[in-house]
C-alpha cells in the first residue's frame, strides 16, 4: 500500500473508532432491560432486579402511578417481606451498596436513569445496614443529590424493593 493510499484511510479509521465508541457509550446506557409487563427492571451490569416503581406505585403501561407510599424503616421492612410472600419473588431492601449502584450523577434530580424509573422523587429512599436486624439502624440514598446518610429509622422514606435477577 502506497503512503498516500494509507493516508486516504486515515480519516475512515478515525471515523469507525469514533463510531466503535459511540457504540460502546450506548451499551453502557442500556445496561437496564424493562420486563415485557414493565413492572420490573434488570440491571445486567449488578444482575439485581428492582421494581420499577416505588412502592406504593404500580407502572400502567405509560406511567407510574398511584400514591408513593413512605414508610419508617420497621414498616418498611416488613413491607418487603409482605411484597416477596405476595408474589413468591425474593423482593426486600437493597443495601447501601446496591442502591448506590442506581445513583447517576451525571443526571439533575432525580438522578437516577428516568425511563428505567419513571416517577422517582428527588428523595432519600431507604437501604438496609448488612448484620442489623433492628428497626433503628439503616441507611438512605438521596436521588436528589447522590449522597448516603445513616438514619435510625424514625422518618418516613420511599422504598424501592429488590431481588437477584432470576
Amino acid at each position: 500500500m502506497t503512503l498516500s493510499r494509507a493516508a486516504a484511510f486515515g480519516p475512515r479509521i478515525a471515523a469507525l473508532s469514533l463510531l466503535a465508541f459511540a457504540a460502546f457509550a450506548g451499551h453502557a446506557q442500556g445496561r437496564f432491560a424493562i420486563s415485557a409487563d414493565g413492572q420490573e427492571v434488570t440491571d445486567s451490569t449488578t444482575r439485581l432486579t428492582w421494581r420499577r416503581c416505588a412502592e406504593g406505585m404500580r407502572w400502567d403501561g405509560k406511567a407510574c402511578a398511584g400514591k408513593l407510599a413512605k414508610y419508617m424503616y420497621g414498616p418498611a421492612k416488613r413491607a418487603a417481606a409482605s411484597g416477596a410472600k405476595g408474589d413468591g419473588k425474593a423482593w426486600r431492601i437493597p443495601t447501601r451498596d446496591e442502591l448506590v449502584t442506581l445513583v447517576d450523577m451525571a443526571r439533575k434530580k432525580p438522578r437516577i436513569d428516568p425511563q428505567a424509573f419513571p416517577q422517582t422523587p428527588s428523595a432519600p429512599f431507604w437501604a438496609s445496614r448488612p448484620g442489623s436486624d433492628d428497626d433503628l439502624n439503616a441507611w438512605l440514598v438521596n436521588f436528589g443529590n447522590g449522597k448516603v446518610h445513616a438514619n435510625l429509622g424514625q422518618a418516613k422514606f420511599p422504598l424501592r424493593l429488590v431481588r437477584p435477577a432470576s
